[in-house]
């Protein structure tokens, strides 16, 4: 019933239990794994995951710290490869100011903004600390199935992107994070996803995250919005993404 709608199973420390890792989302009711490609070699170990495992659904990008440094035609080169391929999202691209000068990645980022409305599927945005930055570049679009992936900007950006009537996936990190707890707090039910962003923002401090850790969140989401376990698995679940984001 529920869905990961950002993760990167195809990491190399996923090597030696990548098959029990999927069986544990399986058993934890998770029916789809969002895996989000990261640069081209990345790009292709997502789609040969998805044809492997049927829970896997790909979507392709390229980071913003790869977008900033690769060469212009090698991009070009991707962008073409990833419009011929039948994928479920763009991802995982934006914008990250922790990586310097941001002029090229916002050109890549605004061609990928571009490729989603020509294919018509979600975008999946990385934004950290240039949230602002990414708002404008989204909104200056005709794209309108975005969700914000493990957004960290203030209540103000918060609010903007509420009233777009865009997502924010929350992660299992929520656990012991006052922001996203906050971020749940303040924003209504129908715009909330899960994520794990595996292996990173595990709920348990020095342990690798996993797609099945995010029973953490629908925990925390149900006990701050006050409701029980089994409707708030309903109203993040596989199927209101479907008729949220699919259409």
């Amino acid at each position: 019933m529920l869905i990961d709608v950002h993760t990167h199973l195809d990491d190399t420390i996923f090597d030696n239990d990548r098959e029990e890792v999927i069986e544990r989302a399986k058993q934890n009711g998770i029916l789809k794994i969002i895996n989000c490609g990261l640069h081209p070699e990345s790009n292709r170990k997502t789609l040969a995951l998805a044809k492997q495992y049927s829970l896997i659904e790909p979507a392709l990008g390229i980071y913003p710290s790869y977008a900033a440094t690769l060469s212009s035609s090698l991009i070009t080169e991707e962008l073409e490869f990833i419009q011929k391929k039948k994928i479920t999202a763009i991802s995982e691209v934006g914008l990250d100011a922790t990586y310097g000068e941001m002029k090229k990645q916002k050109e890549v980022f605004e061609k990928f903004i571009a490729l989603a409305e020509k294919k018509k599927i979600p975008l999946i945005v990385h934004s950290r600390k240039a949230e602002q930055e990414v708002i404008d570049a989204l909104q200056s679009s005709n794209t309108k199935k975005i969700v914000m992936h493990c957004f960290t900007g203030n209540k103000k950006q918060i609010l903007q992107i509420e009233e777009q009537g865009w997502f924010f996936s929350i992660p299992p990190v929520i656990t012991r994070s006052h922001h996203f707890q906050s971020l749940v707090d303040k924003v209504t039910m129908s715009q909330l996803l899960t994520e794990s962003d595996s292996p990173y923002l595990s709920p348990y401090l020095n342990q690798r995250n996993e797609p099945s850790f995010i029973k953490e969140t629908i925990k925390v989401i149900a006990q701050r919005k006050n409701l029980e376990i089994t409707e708030t698995e309903k109203i993040v679940s596989i199927e209101s993404y479907i008729n949220k984001l699919s259409h």
